[in-house]
């Protein structure tokens, strides 16, 4: 499996871990998280998961207005970095 395809599928484990709908699946990538109906609590639950999973600290980054996919991308982009 590509680390990508790692990312997402833990990025999917957490984002149901704080409250999106686990029916959603890839689906929910494409969407905002004020559209998924999450709310500030689930970005920094979901950064603090992020931030203790990968190290990196990108909570300032999550609006409502950020998508699951937009996440992706900056962890992905943090990772190579660091590499």
């Amino acid at each position: 499996m590509s680390s990508t395809g790692t990312v997402q599928s833990q990025l999917t484990d957490m984002l149901t871990s704080v409250g999106l709908d686990p029916d959603l699946g890839e689906a929910a990538f494409d969407k905002t998280f004020e559209a998924l109906d999450l709310d500030s609590l689930a970005r920094v639950e979901l950064a603090s998961r992020i931030k203790s999973r990968y190290g990196i600290d990108i909570e300032e980054e999550i609006t409502p207005e950020s998508t699951p996919a937009d996440v992706e991308r900056m962890v992905n982009a943090r990772l190579s970095a660091a590499a």
